[in-house]
């Protein structure tokens, strides 16, 4: 193992410093647990899209989400996405108020969706690119 220092241009000092913070935590310095993450990173190909954002609910099977489901991620983690790769029905006490809590629908498989909410509503926060029905 080369010791010789090396410059790392556009570096995010925030990030930086959670590093710095994360190594003293660990007893290791900065080099070392850079890097291991720079080895897992390289060893996993990680995209930035697989990393896990906690106001993201993605939703590959059969899902459905009641007005109180909603209200309740929101009081947790505040306004949040969802995307939809599978089924997801929107039970009937979702409202329109109630996905104001949601910050973005991001549709690519199948959407149910109670009559009395309007597409628009839809449109206005999601990308719907899969199925939509009303029931």
């Amino acid at each position: 193992m080369s010791s010789k220092s090396v410059l790392i241009r556009g570096l995010n000092r925030d990030v930086y410093n959670q590093l710095i913070g994360k190594a003293k935590e660990q007893g290791k310095n900065v080099g070392e647990l850079a890097n291991e993450a720079m080895r897992v990173f390289l060893q996993n190909g990680i995209d930035k899209e697989e990393i896990v954002d906690p106001r993201k609910l993605v939703i590959s099977g059969s899902v459905t989400l009641s007005k109180d489901d909603i209200e309740g991620i929101f009081d947790e983690v505040g306004k949040f996405k969802v995307e939809n790769n599978g089924e997801l029905f929107f039970d009937e006490d979702v409202d329109r108020e109630t996905l104001q809590l949601v910050e973005k629908i991001y549709n690519k498989g199948k959407l149910h969706v109670p009559r009395k909410i309007h597409p628009f509503t839809l449109i206005k926060i999601g990308h719907v690119k899969g199925q939509v029905k009303k029931y």
